[in-house]
């Protein structure tokens, strides 16, 4: 089976679990992350990533970016419990915080649930 590139719809408010990330992540990532924090309470899942992966896109108000020049706004790493190694990113598109990137850096597994914020260090 072909890899799915292709985002899933998904309307839904955020999870305690991905709001309190992506805050830890914006307070603890870049100056310009820590801009972006004032649109985390009208942040809504707009898609979720096909892979299986729980990578999400976010939409502010409604509003979706229209240039999709990615900047990250903070980029870390952790471990699970196997051991696993993942990165985590939150980034912004057009002014607007756009989502949060989860993935595989040892490639050993699919990284489907978030980290707690306590797992995450810098990524170097």
């Amino acid at each position: 089976m072909a890899h799915q590139n292709t985002p899933i719809p998904d309307d839904r408010e955020l999870t305690h679990e991905e709001r309190d990330l992506i805050r830890w992540m914006l307070e603890n990532g870049n100056e310009e992350g820590r801009k972006c924090l004032s649109q985390l309470e009208r942040a809504r899942v707009h898609a979720r990533c096909a892979c299986g992966c729980a990578s999400i896109d976010l939409a502010i108000d409604g509003k979706r970016p229209t240039d999709f020049r990615m900047r990250v706004l903070g980029d870390f790493q952790w471990k699970n419990e196997a051991g696993s190694l993942f990165g985590a990113f939150v980034f912004e598109e057009d002014g607007l915080l756009a989502g949060l990137d989860l993935w595989s850096i040892d490639g050993a597994e699919t990284a489907r649930a978030v980290p707690k914020p306590e797992q995450l260090v810098p990524l170097v």
